[in-house]
């Protein structure tokens, strides 16, 4: 009596699994792009299960827009251990299920069990498994293909018997598959199972000939005609559950159609062009299975597994991205813009495991191994395979730790401060905003009832400021350049629309915008993020809106994933009882069979083969020399140049100092000192986007280098033009240094005494709402002029604005322009031409522009009147005004000047607002210019402002009737606080310009400190 033997191969290769991925996954997995994401989902689950909107992202969205087992699976565990070791459980069923998934999958390809086993070791390693998983997150992907492979057997042997218990298993698994992940069960269906059903019509056409090559079309035909019904029954049941399973979500799909700006992703670039991008989405993910190319090639185009050397190909080619354009044309440019292609280099690769597990046997124990030994000799033939196995782990480990090497998240930050920050004094009760905590802001709002504008999940946004920008995230903007920042201070400028209060700042690139847009830092928390606040900003209403749907679609949301895995773990319990009891001695006939090729198509494999390798190691050699040429900066003056500016920008100082001359004998201590003495927006708060080095004037030693940079900062584009000397010295080429700004102050201890404020906040302890601190009195500002302007097709209101009480004032104001029904065309605010901070008595101007921009769909219409809505509450912080200009110029369109700082404070972003007047004194226009270079304490700054030979805007309107303060007219106002108003030296400080269209300007400054006292 023959005895059933348990694959060890297998067993093998799950205990590696669970070793392998179990013990590293809690060192990375929290640092993956998606994980986060999906423990936020499950964290609406656990909390309200049949409850699809959630208020917590995007001002509110529906979760409908995910299919939900995955999360909820984390959920239900989240109640025994938390939802991390909810998160971490599911990680690791999913390890198991892919490592037994290939070895079912590999069993009816290629139907041996050594094979298998081979198959599902390769699979514990593979680069692909381990990126999806341990850099990218992707539960549900991983638990999906994984049930999909589950499920291919069981399909294999629905269409080749008809029996029922195969039909019900295979729709069993292929239900929790498409309620894991929606894109797997539907691109599946092509890649997957259509090949699939192609290779059964093999097997059945090949049980009616006596061999291989009698095979022919007629006779697939045949067995087509035979199976079509099966075919047809299996295929309408799998649309049935495709649609009904998670019906809900193709519902919203209809409803609410993604018509958003197409987010660029990495898969889609062109990985010749951009090297980085090939490397994550292309040669990690392929690894050593590219040296082997030709062999999966060869195997899948034999007779048997045609369809699926098609489906092969047609994955291989789709994962290039935009390397060539197939993917394009084969997709279409929408399907092409929305979808990430690494999912099919993904798929490719998991369907080349099998041939990879075949061919790792035939070169242990097969038929490969005597032919390599007899042409290679048995040590060459061992240590080939040793190296390959080295090769393939290695492959492993680093892609593992490649987050290591590129950290693709900050470090990680300590929620609990901010969490107990939102909890006191009803924080809760404003949305607030996240800026540099990456993935990590999804992991806050699984900890906190607080909800944000802002949200990591883009296909679910609603709000146009989002839609209309390929911007993912508001938290990372400033790596989407200008149009990043531009869809940042949308929110940042316009908080009230959003009921936006907080900012949580992990990054100090976005303070200086915050500042210019009017907020104020409030406190630093203990893990040293920075909290900003925006005074004024009403609290979320009690009700809030939201999008419900029928009972009925809530009820299926909650309940059919989750029954979807109860039905498949009965209908396996019932087989498995069911075949106990049954001697089943029917074996099923596969036609195939590990043998030899003939021995010309194996001499043409093994040149092909060798060809390749050739190639691959000839382009491994290459990039080898690549980056050795990169890491060898100094073999020439361009690329010394290029290697200095960019350890300034990644602030490598001690890289940057290693390119400094020698001979000119400036230690690290001295060459960090004078970097640290310089600051500013372009030193502290820029980031080089370009960078274009032209050499002149070069000798055998010697050499002149031009560097052309343009650097993105929060607040504009800088545009820099540096001359270096470089010299060479013992064959490398060093950077001669400049000297300093010998400017010393003449004292060395300065005192400053001044008037400081305080506000108590809640001087009560209570429990009750006090509009979240006790409320003060407001200060009282004037509306001193204001006009409406127009320039092109764009409308502005400019003026000015006098805090005219005695205590400081934060303002923001707020314009809104109307059409001769007097109907709101647009309302905007003053964003950062403007002194949000006024000291008692003081003046600033301001700007606010109306642009087409804001809101796109919006008809032109010609505005006739204006509305102007000030806000002011008391301020008592980043008072700073220190820095006042000295020694003004005009020489034709040319502004010079200096800066001079009295104060003890470092102006570390000074701004320049200019204001620009007509002959008769009346304010036409204002800009703002800001100073790329701080102003050190009792110190000055020159600078030099090109001035605008721009016309003269149209005046449409000019009048202070529709003007309020604090919701108070702003006649009465004036009237009141300043009855006797003597309007002598108004103009006092007003410079004349001569040959421009305007005829006078003044000067106001403002300045942002990076770091108070």
């Amino acid at each position: 009596m023959q005895t059933s033997k348990t694959n060890k191969y297998l067993i093998t290769a799950v205990l590696l699994g669970i070793i392998f991925h179990g013990t590293s996954m809690f060192f990375t997995i929290e640092k993956t792009y998606d994980a986060l994401i999906h423990l936020f989902f499950a964290n609406h689950y656990a909390t309200s299960w049949f409850e699809p909107w959630s208020y917590s992202w995007y001002t509110g969205f529906t979760v409908m827009g995910y299919p939900p087992l995955v999360h909820q699976t984390i959920g239900v565990l989240s109640l025994i251990g938390g939802l991390k070791f909810g998160m971490f459980t599911v990680a690791l069923i999913g390890v198991v299920l892919f490592i037994t998934g290939v070895y079912r999958f590999t069993k009816v390809l290629i139907p041996n069990e050594k094979v298998a086993g081979y198959a599902a070791i390769m699979a514990v390693f593979s680069s692909c498994f381990v990126e999806t998983l341990h850099i990218f997150g992707q539960l549900p992907s991983v638990i999906g293909i994984s049930i999909l492979m589950h499920a291919l057997p069981e399909i294999y042997k629905w269409l080749k018997t008809s029996k029922k218990i195969y039909l019900f298993k295979s729709l069993g698994l292929l239900a929790i598959t498409v309620t894991s992940h929606h894109v797997t069960p539907i691109f599946g269906m092509v890649f997957f199972i259509f090949p699939l059903i192609g290779t059964v019509l093999m097997d059945a056409a090949r049980e009616k000939v006596d061999n291989n090559n009698e095979v022919t079309i007629f006779a697939f035909a045949k067995a087509l005609w035979t199976h079509l019904k099966r075919i047809i029954l299996f295929g309408a049941c799998s649309l049935v559950l495709i649609i009904g399973c998670i019906l809900p979500y193709w519902i919203n799909t209809k409803n609410n159609p993604i018509t958003q700006v197409p987010i660029p992703h990495g898969s889609r670039d062109s990985f010749i062009e951009v090297t980085s991008s090939g490397l994550v989405f292309f040669i990690i993910p392929w690894g050593i299975l590219l040296l082997l190319l030709p062999y999966f090639f060869y195997r899948y185009y034999s007779k048997r597994l045609l369809f699926f050397g098609i489906s092969f190909s047609i994955l291989f080619v789709l994962g290039t991205g935009g390397t060539t354009p197939i993917p394009l044309m084969v997709l279409g440019e929408n399907a092409f813009n929305i979808l990430t292609l690494d999912r099919f280099t993904l798929w490719a690769s998991i369907m080349a495991l099998p041939a990879f597990g075949e061919f790792c046997y035939r070169f242990t124990d097969g038929d490969y191994k005597e032919l390599l030994q007899k042409k290679w000799g048995a040590v060459i033939h061992r240590a080939s395979g040793g190296f390959l196995a080295v090769t393939f782990i290695f492959i492993a480990v680093f892609t593992m730790t490649l987050g290591k090497f590129r950290p693709s998240q900050p470090d990680p930050i300590k929620m609990q401060p901010i969490v107990n920050f939102l909890n006191e004094d009803d924080h809760d009760k404003w949305r607030y905003l996240p800026l540099g905590f990456g993935d990590q802001m999804a992991w806050l709002s699984a900890q906190t009832k607080a909800t944000t504008v802002d949200g990591n999940y883009h296909s679910a946004r609603r709000l146009p400021e989002l839609t209309s920008r390929a911007v993912e995230r508001l938290e990372n903007s400033k790596y989407r350049g200008i149009e990043g920042l531009g869809s940042l201070q949308q929110f940042l400028t316009v908080p009230e629309k959003f009921h936006l209060k907080y900012v949580f700042s992990n990054d100090k690139f976005y303070d200086p915008l915050l500042y210019f847009t009017g907020w104020h830092r409030l406190s630093l928390l203990e893990n040293g993020i920075t909290v900003w606040e925006r005074s004024g900003i009403a609290p979320l209403p009690s009700i809030l809106p939201k999008d419900d749907v029928p009972l009925f679609q809530k009820l299926m949301w909650g309940i059919i994933p989750f029954s979807t895995v109860i039905i498949a773990i009965l209908l396996y319990l019932g087989s498995m009882w069911f075949n106990s009891y049954k001697d089943n001695k029917e074996k099923q006939r596969i036609y195939f069979t590990i043998k030899p090729a003939s021995r010309l198509v194996l001499k043409l494999l093994y040149g092909i083969s060798l060809l390749w390798l050739g190639v691959m190691l000839f382009f491994i050699v290459y990039m080898v020399y690549g980056f050795y040429l990169k890491k060898s900066v100094q073999m020439s003056p361009e690329s010394v140049v290029t290697a200095y500016y960019d350890a300034l920008d990644f602030k490598e100082f001690e890289r940057a100092h290693s390119y400094i001359d020698p001979s000119s004998e400036k230690e690290i201590s001295q060459f960090m000192l004078e970097i640290s003495v310089t600051d500013g927006l372009l030193s502290s708060y820029a980031k080089m986007d370009s960078i274009s080095v032209n050499v002149i004037d070069q000798t055998k030693s010697t050499a002149t280098g031009v560097a052309s940079i343009s650097w993105i900062t929060p607040l504009k584009e800088i545009k820099t033009r540096d001359t270096l000397s470089i010299k060479k010295e013992k064959g490398k080429w060093y950077i001669v240094p400049k000297n300093v700004d010998p400017d010393i102050p003449p004292d060395q201890l300065m005192f400053e005494s001044g008037t400081r404020f305080f506000n108590h906040g809640k001087r009560k302890i209570t429990s009750e709402q006090t509009f979240h601190e006790d409320v003060l009195k407001q200060p009282v500002v004037e509306v001193v002029n204001a006009t409406l302007v127009q320039r092109d097709t764009t409308f502005y209101i400019v003026g000015s604005i006098q805090n005219v009480d005695n205590i400081p004032a934060d303002i923001a104001v707020t314009g809104a322009i109307y059409n001769k029904f007097n109907k709101e065309i647009a309302r905007y605010n003053a964003q950062d031409i403007v002194k949000h901070k006024l000291l008692a008595k003081e003046t600033t101007p301001f700007l606010i522009e109306f642009n087409s921009s804001n809101d796109p769909d919006r008809p032109f219409e010609m505005p006739e009147n204006f509305e102007i809505q000030v806000k002011a509450n008391v301020a008592t912080t980043d008072l700073y005004q220190a820095v006042a200009p000295s020694q003004i110029h005009v020489n034709n369109s040319e502004l010079t000047g200096f800066l001079f700082n009295p104060s003890i404070e470092a102006a570390t972003i000074p701004q320049l607002l200019i204001s620009y007047y007509n002959e008769s004194k009346e304010m036409i226009w204002t800009d703002a210019v800001y100073v790329d270079e701080s102003v050190r304490p009792q110190r000055k700054r020159p600078f030099s402002i090109h001035l605008p030979e721009m016309e003269q805007p149209l005046i449409i309107s000019s009048s202070l009737l529709n003007v309020s303060i604090n919701g108070l007219p702003n006649k009465s106002i004036a009237a009141k606080v300043n009855p006797n108003r003597n309007k002598a030296g108004t103009n006092e400080f007003l410079i004349p310009v001569t040959g421009l269209p305007y005829s006078y300007i003044s000067i106001s400054t403002n300045a942002y400190i990076g770091n108070p006292r």
